[in-house]
């Protein structure tokens, strides 16, 4: 059990596969919203001092939206990792297979349950491959909604000619 989950007396529970996963996402999040705010042109910024915007209305009418593609960028990477994290649940979530009745049960993932029906049930293969087919699925779901949420706030946001 790691570190993290004795010291907080979680044990092996959902919350603590959450907070897990949320510490492995956090890097690739935090770098893709900083490169995607890098990508922004010094002109904006420029532009917006010289017009006395303030700091905050610099950030979220100028810098955010011209930033959206690398959060969103960023939001997909962290949710694809986080979908097929298996080493880290088996020890923090655990590897029963009933279903929880509080975030602080233990549970199983997606992906370790296409590695139990893999390895461990006699021709279980089949039922894996739904499986992965239902996690795949999931996944290009949460990639469309992502695309179409952030097409459809930039086209809201950007202001025609």
């Amino acid at each position: 059990m790691p570190f993290s989950a004795r010291q907080l007396g979680l044990g092996f529970s959902i919350l603590s596969g959450g907070l897990t996963l949320a510490c492995m996402v956090l890097p690739i999040l935090i770098r893709s919203i900083e490169e995607g705010f890098r990508a922004v042109p010094q002109e904006y910024r420029l532009g917006a001092a010289a017009l006395g915007l303030s700091r905050r209305a610099t950030l979220f009418h100028l810098l955010l939206p011209a930033a959206v593609p690398g959060v969103i960028v960023g939001l997909v990477l962290g949710v694809g990792r986080a979908i097929t994290e298996t080493a880290a649940l088996i020890f923090t979530s655990g590897y029963v297979d009933r279903m929880p009745e509080s975030l602080l049960d233990s549970g199983r993932s997606l992906s370790i349950h296409i590695y139990d029906l893999s390895m461990n049930v006699p021709g279980g293969n089949g039922n894996a491959y739904a499986t992965a087919l239902v996690l795949v699925i999931l996944l290009l779901i949460i990639n469309f909604t992502a695309s179409l949420l952030a097409e459809r706030w930039l086209h809201r946001r950007i202001i025609p000619v």
